[in-house]
């Protein structure tokens, strides 16, 4: 960097940085004694407001104690969730055994479990419920030991729409839903099972059964199985609580969920913790049942407020509270940030300008560089040859003709180092068009792999290809595409090092082709293969090995497989050498 632009940075920083560092400490120190005061006021307005939630709340309670001297003796009534089982569960009628004796006996007997169908069928028309949902029970059971499961699924069904009785212990759409959700596990229908026991988990949930622990346990922990769904944690913890039969007032974890009783005369009412909270004034503040406070919040112990919980208490809406004092403090603040961020933009600003200013002189000087040594070894070429023959030093025909080739060859390395530029002008302009047309890209790979084949050879190189004999049919502007495969060549003969293989592979995958250039050369670092196909882009590689070149190839490679719908990707890794593929799609 020129002395005079160092001394430009300087002083632009200086104008831009010291200041807005200045003016932004002084309005950092404005905004602290602010916050102080704030924080104060704030804090006494959050310990008024605890005080009146707290006196909110013991008139809540006080009217749900009320309300429990009006349930019947014993009575649990459970707020915001149902209770999972019952304390003492509401019993069911039941068919006793010996009304199934006969079947029984057929059916566990060998070679007469038709005559138990028949029997239990017959009982499964009888006027009681409980007999008829004994007799389903057992037939399903009778049935699916004969393999006849689909016929067992719909007595299972038959059960399931038995109301007011008990089958098995439980009730009887519990113990039907349960043996159907049983029965698709068997058969590995998945989606039956699921769609079944999500029905098994909703009655669960509902509360609409009276379950005794053991029951409800069972099926949950299998409707949770099939469903997919966890178990009602609130719910059970509600019932965990109600089997405790507490006492007076309180509050405790029941199953990890913090759950409130009031005990009034044999009559319990629970709270869960949301419901709690829903009795407390709302928009105002912000409630937690726990026995330390955290920033911002006040603390109310139980056994100060006569409450069941120790309460932490905080504004609902801290910011509403601050409006008084935030005229003044957003003044400051905007200010505070409008000085830094003109300081901090004008700074990254004026580094853009100068980096850019600097990078642009220092791209000009590099392509001007690279243009001129590429231009000069074929000119140096053609200028050797042409005076050779113009003197008349070479006479043998055969070495006229040598001559004559490599004149040609160096004219052919000049055209398209004219073409390249002409083309990445015009892609920089946005004129450039492609005539496309359906083509094969075996032949395009082909041709170009011939021809690169026969120019590196001469300098040592061997290409190896491997083209597929069938048609790889696309849609594209052949004479682009043959350039693009060509820069890929020429890069990997360019970065081979001591390597003097290079590889071309065509291949297909479906409705996509793919077209890679290998070499084990130089390699390029995982930081720079994003950046390979920027335009100018000139790699570490190249800089250290000074390996000449435009800078251009790759950004026109990238440029002309985008224009084609596909993308050109690089694998790369130091001192391994470097994949380059291209991906475009087949047209059949």
């Amino acid at each position: 960097m020129k002395p005079a632009r160092k001394q430009l940075l300087v002083v632009f920083l200086a104008v831009t940085v010291v200041p807005a560092t200045l003016a932004g400490w002084l309005a950092w120190r404005l905004l602290a004694q602010d916050r102080i005061m704030a924080g104060e006021r704030l804090r006494e307005i959050r310990e008024n407001r605890a005080d009146e939630a707290v006196q909110s709340l013991s008139r809540a309670l006080a009217a749900l104690a009320q309300e429990a001297r009006g349930l019947p003796p014993d009575a649990v009534k459970a707020f915001d969730s149902p209770l999972a089982y019952a304390y003492k569960p509401r019993p069911l009628p039941e068919a006793p055994a010996l009304v199934f004796s006969v079947g029984e006996q057929a059916e566990f007997r060998a070679g007469q479990s038709e005559y138990a169908v028949a029997f239990y069928r017959k009982l499964a028309a009888s006027p009681q419920p409980a007999v008829r949902a004994g007799a389903w029970l057992r037939l399903a059971r009778t049935l699916r030991k004969l393999g006849r499961r689909e016929e067992a699924i719909q007595a299972y069904r038959q059960l399931r729409a038995i109301q007011d009785a008990a089958a098995g212990g439980a009730p009887a759409p519990l113990a039907g839903q349960w043996a159907i959700c049983g029965m698709h596990e068997e058969t590995g229908r998945a989606a039956e099972l699921k769609k079944e026991g999500e029905t098994l988990r909703a009655w669960l949930d509902s509360g609409r059964f009276s379950l005794g622990r053991d029951i409800y346990e069972a099926y949950a922990e299998d409707a949770a199985r099939w469903s997919g769904r966890p178990r009602p944690v609130v719910s059970e913890a509600l019932a965990d609580a109600a089997a405790s039969r507490p006492s007076g007032a309180g509050a405790a974890l029941f199953r990890g969920q913090f759950i409130t009783w009031l005990a009034v005369d044999h009559r319990t009412v629970l709270l869960t913790p949301d419901y709690a909270a829903r009795l407390l004034p709302t928009g105002v503040v912000r409630v937690r049942f726990a026995s330390q406070a955290g920033k911002d919040e006040s603390l109310r112990r139980a056994g100060e407020t006569g409450l069941p919980w120790t309460l932490t208490i905080a504004l609902a809406d801290p910011g509403k509270e601050r409006e008084a004092f935030a005229i003044r403090r957003q003044l400051l603040f905007w200010l505070f940030g409008l000085v830094t961020a003109l300081g901090i933009g004008g700074a990254y600003l004026g580094w853009r300008l100068i980096r850019r200013e600097l990078a642009l002189v220092q791209m000009q000087a590099d392509i001007v560089a690279a243009v001129s040594h590429e231009f000069r070894t074929p000119l140096t070429s053609m200028r050797q040859v042409s005076a050779a023959l113009s003197e008349g030093r070479v006479q043998d025909e055969e070495r006229k003709q040598a001559y004559y080739n490599a004149l040609a060859r160096a004219t052919e390395r000049l055209h398209r180092l004219v073409e390249a530029l002409l083309d990445f002008g015009r892609i920089e302009s946005g004129a450039m068009e492609y005539r496309m047309q359906a083509l094969d890209l075996a032949a395009v790979v082909f041709g170009v792999a011939g021809e690169f084949g026969r120019e590196a050879g001469e300098k040592g190189f061997a290409v190896h290809a491997d083209i597929p004999s069938h048609p790889v049919p696309v849609k594209g502007d052949a004479e682009a595409l043959g350039r693009a495969l060509w820069n890929l060549l020429d890069n990997a003969v360019k970065y081979s090092g001591d390597s003097r293989e290079v590889w071309i592979n065509l291949s297909r995958n479906g409705t996509q082709a793919f077209v890679s250039v290998a070499d084990r050369g130089l390699g390029i670092p995982s930081d720079e293969q994003r950046e390979v196909f920027r335009k100018f882009f000139r790699g570490a590689a190249s800089r250290q090995g000074r390996i000449h070149g435009t800078g251009i190839g790759l950004a026109m490679v990238d440029h002309i497989v985008r224009a084609h719908r596909g993308r050109v990707s690089v694998e790369s890794k130091p001192g391994a050498g470097s994949k380059f593929t291209i991906q475009l799609p087949v047209e059949e």
